[in-house]
């Protein structure tokens, strides 16, 4: 998916970096769209990755899928990502 620019002006949440440059963000977006979305995952290793989403839950939920999934072929070299932490 094809995120919004009003995506990439906004603030992360959490972030996790790999070796090979790519890298995975959560961001909350500064003025949610009025049909809910307020949330986004950007994967940069996998566009068709990057998602809105209505809830910060359901946000957490597909980064903290996608980190775990993606630690299997690339290693971290930086992540504030905390499986366990449900919210800020």
């Amino acid at each position: 998916m094809t995120l919004p620019r009003r995506v990439f002006n906004s603030p992360l949440m959490m972030c996790a970096n790999y070796t090979d440059g790519t890298h995975i963000n959560l961001i909350k977006l500064i003025k949610p769209y009025a049909n809910g979305y307020g949330y986004a995952v950007y994967s940069a290793a996998n566009p068709t990755d990057s998602k809105m989403y209505k809830t910060e839950e359901k946000a957490r939920e597909a980064f903290n899928g996608l980190v775990d999934h993606s630690k299997l072929r690339e290693p971290i070299i930086h992540t504030n990502h905390d499986p366990n932490k449900t919210h800020p």
